[in-house]
């Protein structure tokens, strides 16, 4: 494995990081519109959904631009140097790893919230204590955490799948010194 591989697989883990972030936030981004249109926040819509709206072009940009520009990247970080590693990694399971700690760090991230609501609706509170707009916030809430759970649950069992298809190599053999490409 060459030291600018390593790089590109660095690259291809942010560029992973940032999809999936690109893909929950953009899926906050609906569930809040959702539960947020038919509450009392309609009169400050733009101030509820902002956050969740930048943070989704921000990863949706950063996603984009580092996907596009993989090997100029590494070659921009490490240079144009060739320089062998004696490192026998293969692309494909160094990726499935890397997915696999995305998914389990999202998992651990929601668990929490998810369990915190379905606890809450156990436990009877006051009518004279209920307020329907703090009920509504832990709603959208708990469904962005679910959400995210069953993304990270569903991201997991494919992660394998995943990894082989950002982890394809382009096949090409050198004969003599002359590049030859594979059709395949």
């Amino acid at each position: 494995m060459k030291k600018i591989q390593l790089v590109e697989m660095g690259i291809i883990a942010a560029v992973l990081v940032m999809g999936y972030k690109m893909i929950t936030s953009l899926l906050a981004l609906i569930t809040t519109l959702l539960f947020g249109l038919g509450s009392g926040i309609n009169q400050n819509i733009m101030m509820a959904i902002l956050p969740t709206f930048l943070f989704f072009a921000f990863y949706t940009i950063t996603f984009f631009l580092l996907a596009r520009n993989v090997k100029r990247l590494a070659r921009f970080i490490y240079g144009q140097d060739e320089e062998s590693l004696d490192l026998k990694l293969n692309k494909i399971s160094v990726l499935h790893v890397i997915i696999i700690a995305i998914c389990l760090s999202s998992f651990l991230q929601t668990v929490p919230n998810v369990i915190e609501y379905v606890a809450g609706q156990f436990i009877s509170r006051p009518l004279e204590q209920f307020d329907y707009y703090d009920d509504r916030s832990l709603r959208v809430s708990f469904w962005n955490s679910l959400i995210g759970l069953v993304l990270s649950i569903i991201l997991l069992v494919t992660a394998k799948n995943i990894a082989v298809f950002f982890g394809k190599d382009e096949h090409s053999f050198e004969i003599g010194g002359e590049k030859i490409e594979d059709n395949n």
